[in-house]
């Protein structure tokens, strides 16, 4: 596989950037090397971003499997930042390294991604101390262990290289036998940027460096610089994936002259790309699986079961033993409760020594109410009491039968937890018999196939309305910025509610939409906006882009993600707090109730109610049973707490 230069990793940390405040939920390790880290974003949803030593670091759809023992180095991760947050992704210096800054509560820890050589993985503490490595850190001649702070090795790109002046020294002077070995090295920029810049350069790749002329460096930087201001300024960024007999071979963040004979496959995002290309590539080099890896397999679930087994066995025996003390302690109500009266009266008169005093006095006299008394805690007032072969606690605030109660009540917790436990101990044994049967078998499913690619609006809430106009709205903050100032055109329309606590739409070519668009586009908004939390009906407005601005009167502040709007707006009323979610195709779909019910043989009805999102999105999967479809794509379009109704 192609490892990602120092040019790729600054386009991919750049789209890294939208994960600025995501939740890192948690971190797994695979056979293969890779860092996977999960965790949701309010902008893209649930993520996996993936790392892989030495190789490449994208997010990715593709699933991968993963030990069912994380690594030591993984389990630390877990430890020290799993649901913590990402507040900054960068590159430093052009490095092949990236950092992410994150904060857990009040503490901050950074961990570094090395991605040159056979790559590291590094977790830091705020001021960059290291806590602990996948590996030992070499600088040089140098190893840093723990509590050493984190040296960042001596970059191989350097921005000076944009000089002209030495440009042209290092081109000049370098020993280099070719000039494509000159720029990938002596430059650092790697192979693949070396070979384009000669390529749109017209320049022979194998030409000495040396040997060129003035015209030839000139045009050499040139070509040069654009790539670089490019990558750098995240401009004219259109991702290829390129193709030879349809198997993946090379990638790019923007069109390569180089890559003219071989086919191009573009994407929406450089991480998409390079994620089609990484997890193909692990495809295509999938050995079979041999018999040391399919025994290990058996064994581990073997293990499983055992466990499981033994939990089952656990259970049974606690569920047991606190019904039979419940039933003990309600067969003798008539002797217990008398005497955690009989203790309690005597509290109010003596201290715990003399009460302790009688009851020793008592017992050896036989008295049989002191015999059952083991001991007495003082600090709580606990009796432990000994009855029928059974030993347990009882407060002297309480009585026989809300104690015996409390026992059953315990038992039977448990018991339902014996039923889960037999079924997962019976999805292993399932599990053993398919993989014996299956055998040694090939094993080139290092990943799954990729998730259908999502259209770019796919982000946000969205609605096609009855004409197809396109409307986009934003789920948060950022996205309200992100759509007003750069998804909206001179040709939109900005919606936005009356009432506070409203996103911000947008209805693509809104000025030539009709009525019944733009009311639909209304509606919709209206959901999600604080109007469904309150249950309240409110007007929706909307104007043109020019008549939306950041710009606040003097001595004013406009906070992120609101706007000034000023000039005429045009009112939508008579509007509904009820919306329509249905299945059509293989997505999910929202909007007004008489849309969907145009476009989906199966749909049903959410209004303002009591039940939380996360439950309707698990009945709506039930209820449609799309096995594509995940909850957190039902989430996307379910406005807050509310109720279900059928048509």
């Amino acid at each position: 596989m192609i490892s990602q230069s120092c040019f790729d990793i600054k386009v991919i940390v750049n789209e890294l950037s939208e994960l600025a405040n995501a939740r890192i939920e948690k971190f797994y390790n695979t056979s293969s090397g890779e860092l996977l880290i999960k965790g949701y974003s309010a902008s893209k949803g649930k993520f996996t971003l993936r790392a892989l030593r030495g190789e490449c670091i994208h997010l990715t759809d593709f699933k991968r499997e993963v030990p069912d023992n994380p690594s030591g180095f993984t389990m630390l991760m877990r430890k020290y930042l799993s649901n913590s947050m990402i507040l900054e992704i960068y590159q430093p210096y052009f490095e092949r390294i990236v950092i992410m800054k994150i904060k857990k509560g009040a503490e901050e820890f950074f961990i570094a991604i090395e991605l040159f050589n056979k790559g590291n993985i590094a977790i830091c503490s705020n001021d960059f101390k290291i806590i602990n490595s996948l590996k030992s850190i070499r600088i040089g001649d140098k190893f840093l262990r723990n509590g050493d702070v984190y040296d960042f090795a001596k970059p191989v790109f350097l921005e000076s290289y944009l000089d002209r002046l030495e440009f042209k020294r290092i081109i000049k002077s370098s020993s280099a036998d070719s000039i494509v070995k000159c720029i990938a090295i002596d430059l650092g920029v790697g192979g693949r940027y070396a070979e384009e810049v000669c390529c749109s350069s017209g320049i022979e790749f194998s030409k000495s460096p040396g040997l060129l002329s003035d015209e030839d460096v000139n045009a050499l930087f040139k070509e040069f610089s654009r790539i670089y201001m490019n990558v750098k300024h995240y401009k004219n960024i259109s991702a290829f994936i390129y193709l030879r007999d349809e198997k993946p071979v090379n990638f790019s963040p923007m069109p390569f002259n180089s890559m003219a004979g071989l086919k191009a496959k573009p994407f929406s995002s450089f991480n998409q790309a390079c994620d089609y290309y990484y997890s193909n590539s692990q495809i295509i080099s999938g050995e079979n699986e041999n018999e040391e890896v399919f025994d290990s397999k058996i064994n581990n679930l073997k293990a499983r079961l055992f466990q499981q087994e033994n939990y089952f066995k656990e259970l049974e025996s606690e569920s047991e033993r606190l019904a039979k003390i419940g039933k003990i302690i309600f067969e003798n109500s008539s002797i217990i409760n008398p005497v955690i009266e009989k203790i309690r009266d005597a509290k109010n008169s003596k201290t715990w020594e003399e009460i302790s005093l009688v009851l020793e006095h008592e017992r050896k006299n036989g008295v049989f109410e002191a015999e059952i008394i083991k001991s007495i805690d003082s600090s709580t007032g606990v009796l432990i009491i000994q009855l029928s072969g059974a030993e347990f606690p009882i407060s002297i605030n309480d009585d026989a039968f809300s104690v015996a109660n409390n026992f059953f009540e315990k038992s039977k917790k448990l018991k339902g937890k014996i039923q889960g436990a037999l079924v997962s101990a019976g999805n292993t044994r399932m599990m053993i018999e398919e993989l014996k049967n299956k055998g040694a078998v090939n094993s080139c499913a290092v990943v799954e196939d990729l998730k259908p690619e999502k259209k770019w609006y796919e982000k946000y809430r969205w609605l096609k309305t009855a004409n197809g106009f396109l409307f986009v709205c934003g789920k948060d903050a950022v996205q309200n910025e992100i759509i007003v100032k750069k998804i909206a055109e001179p040709n939109d329309l900005i919606f936005h509610a009356s009432v506070s606590g409203s996103p911000f739409g947008v209805l693509k070519n809104g000025v030539s939409a009709s009525e019944e668009d733009k009311n639909q586009a209304a509606n919709f908004i209206l959901c999600f906006s604080r109007a469904w939390r309150e249950s309240i009906l409110s007007d929706v407005f909307c104007v043109e882009k020019e008549q939306v601005s950041k710009t606040a009167p003097s001595g004013e502040y406009v906070s992120h993600g609101s706007f000034i709007i000023s000039g005429r707006k045009e009112f939508f009323t008579g509007l509904k707090l009820e919306l329509g979610i249905g299945i059509h195709g293989e997505k999910a779909i929202a909007g007004p109730v008489e849309l969907i019910e145009s476009r989906c043989k199966n749909y049903c009805i959410l209004k303002p109610g009591g039940i939380a999102p996360g439950k309707i999105a698990k009945r709506l999967m039930e209820l449609f049973d799309a096995k594509n479809l995940t909850s957190e794509e039902y989430l996307a379009f379910i406005p807050g707490d509310c109720l279900i109704e059928l048509p």
